[in-house]
C-alpha cells in the first residue's frame, strides 16, 4: 500500500486531506506537534508521527519510506510578522531538505499554498497561474516565498503547488462567522459595492491533493483550486439564507470601516497575546473587489471539478448543526 505523509494533518484542511488519501487507498502518516489538538483526527485511522517544521532534526524519521508528502502545515495568523517567514518559508525548506536527504525515491511533494500568494485579480476577468504575483499581506508574501523555495527544488524533487481560494466546509471555524452572521439576518458585503470571489469546498481541495500525487504532471506545476463560478458575498449569503430558511439583508461595510475593524482586532490580539486571523492586512484583502482565478489547468491536468457552493454550503451547514456550531 502506498503511504503519504501529511504535515499539519490535525487542522481543518489537513484532516480532510487525510480522509481523501485513505479513501483513495493510501496509508497516512500524520505529522503533528506534541502540543497539537488532535480532535479532527480522532475518527481517522492515521499513523501519528511527531515533529515540527521549524525543527529540522525532528523531521527525518517522518519522511523516510513514504511515497508522497503533502506539505499542508503553515501559519495563517501571528502577532509577529516574522513568524510567517519562519514557519511558512523556512519550515517548507526544512521539509524539502529532509525529503531530499532521507527519501530520494519520493514520487511527489505537494505544496499547499494559497491564492494569497498571488494576490487579487484587477477586474472580473479571471487570472491564470502565470499572472505576476502581487500578494498584499505578510502571510501572502510568505506563501509566495515558500512557493519559490519549492520551485527551486523542481529538478531534484517532483514538486507540485496547489493554490486554493477561500476554503470552506465541515470543521472550518473561520467561514463559520459568515454563516452565523447570515443566520442572524445579516449578509456582510465588503466595500461599497459587490465584491466577487471563487470559493473552494474543502473536500474538492483534498481530492485535488490526491490527484496531484497520482497524475502524470511535470515537476514545478502550479494550480489554482476553486469552484469555477464566481460569487458575490451577497449571492453567497442568499444561498446560505435559503438553506437556513431565514431572511437576511445585505449590510455594506465600506473599506474604511473594514480597515478600522481589522486594526482594532489586531490591537486586541496583541494585548491578549493571542493572534487573530482578522487584522489590518486581512481587512485589505477582504476589501479587494475581485479574487477570481482560472481553474482550467487543474480541470485539464488533475481532472478537477469544483462543487457548487449551494451543495457545499448545505453539507457544511448540516455538519455545523449536528455539532451545535450553528
Amino acid at each position: 500500500m502506498a503511504e503519504a505523509l501529511v504535515t499539519g494533518a490535525n487542522g481543518f484542511v489537513g484532516s480532510h486531506i487525510c480522509e481523501a488519501l485513505i479513501d483513495a487507498g493510501f496509508s497516512v502518516r500524520a505529522l503533528v506537534r506534541k502540543t497539537s489538538d488532535l480532535t479532527n483526527l480522532k475518527a481517522i485511522p492515521v499513523n501519528l508521527v511527531y515533529g515540527d517544521l521549524v525543527d529540522l532534526a525532528s523531521l527525518g524519521d517522518a519522511v523516510g519510506g513514504v511515497d508522497a508528502i503533502i506539505n499542508n502545515a503553515g501559519l495563517t495568523k501571528s502577532i509577529r510578522p516574522e513568524e510567517f517567514h519562519k514557519v511558512n518559508v523556512l519550515g517548507t525548506e526544512n521539509m524539502l531538505r529532509v525529503a531530499l536527504e532521507h527519501n530520494r525515491a519520493i514520487k511527489r511533494f505537494v505544496q499547499m499554498s494559497s491564492t494569497a500568494a498571488c494576490g487579487p485579480s484587477q477586474s472580473k476577468s479571471v487570472i491564470t497561474e502565470d499572472h505576476p504575483p502581487a500578494p498584499l499581506t505578510h502571510y501572502g508574501r510568505s506563501k509566495l516565498e515558500a512557493e519559490r523555495t519549492v520551485l527551486s527544488y523542481r529538478d531534484r524533487l517532483p514538486v507540485v503547488i496547489l493554490r486554493p481560494s477561500a476554503v470552506y466546509g465541515p470543521r472550518d471555524k473561520e467561514m463559520l462567522r459568515f454563516f452565523k452572521s447570515v443566520k442572524l439576518g445579516v449578509k456582510p458585503a465588503f466595500g461599497c459595492s459587490q465584491n466577487y470571489i471563487n470559493f473552494t469546498f474543502v473536500r474538492d481541495l483534498a481530492r485535488s491533493a490526491v490527484s496531484a500525487i497520482r497524475s502524470e504532471i511535470k515537476s514545478g506545476s502550479v494550480y489554482f483550486i476553486a469552484e469555477k463560478r464566481p460569487y458575490s458575498y451577497s449571492e453567497a449569503g442568499d444561498i446560505i439564507a435559503d438553506i437556513l430558511d431565514v431572511r437576511a439583508h445585505t449590510l455594506y461595510m465600506p473599506e474604511a470601516i473594514i480597515g478600522l475593524a481589522g486594526l482594532v482586532s489586531q490591537g486586541v490580539a496583541r494585548m491578549r497575546r493571542k493572534p487573530s486571523i482578522f487584522t489590518r492586512e486581512k481587512a485589505i484583502e477582504i476589501a479587494q473587489k475581485y479574487w477570481l482565478f482560472d481553474t482550467s489547468r487543474a480541470e485539464r491536468d488533475l481532472n478537477f471539478a469544483g462543487t457548487d457552493f449551494a451543495i457545499g454550503a448545505a453539507e457544511t451547514i448540516a455538519w455545523y448543526k449536528e455539532r451545535g456550531w450553528l
